[in-house]
């Protein structure tokens, strides 16, 4: 655990450091760096270089039924499990909602953090949430 918590730390400081660029470094992309990192399995791998703009990255998800699903159906490729948000462990991803949508996040050890910008954005609350 203590492991996790340091490589999450050290994800964070790169989420907090790195300006927000829309097809690489994102709330998605983000996200799915922490589960490759964690795994070696890229969830991402067929959006990665896919979109750049907010138009582009919003065909993407219209064409696969939103956030929700995309997300869905890439943790299940990875053999994630959903889990209730309250029982979310650090380390863990989930979708928050924010002020544009959804967003990916991942589970601090105090709340949830999301790429939406140039610092990481942060709250208490996910809608869903997924164990790897």
């Amino acid at each position: 655990m203590a492991s996790l918590l340091a490589d999450l730390a050290a994800h964070q400081r790169v989420g907090n450091t790195m300006p927000f660029v829309l097809g690489r470094m994102d709330c998605s992309l983000w996200a799915a760096d922490w589960v490759l990192q964690q795994t070696g399995i890229d969830p991402a791998a067929s959006w990665r270089g896919a979109y750049r703009t907010e138009r582009e990255y919003a065909r993407l998800l219209l064409a696969e039924g939103g956030l929700v699903r995309v997300a869905a159906n890439a943790m299940r490729r990875i053999g994630a499990r959903l889990v209730a948000p309250p029982d979310a462990w650090a380390g863990d991803i989930g979708i928050i909602v924010t002020g544009r949508g959804p967003a990916l996040a991942i589970r601090g050890q105090l709340a949830w953090m999301a790429k939406t910008g140039d610092q990481l954005s942060t709250t208490p609350h996910a809608s869903f949430a997924w164990r790897f």
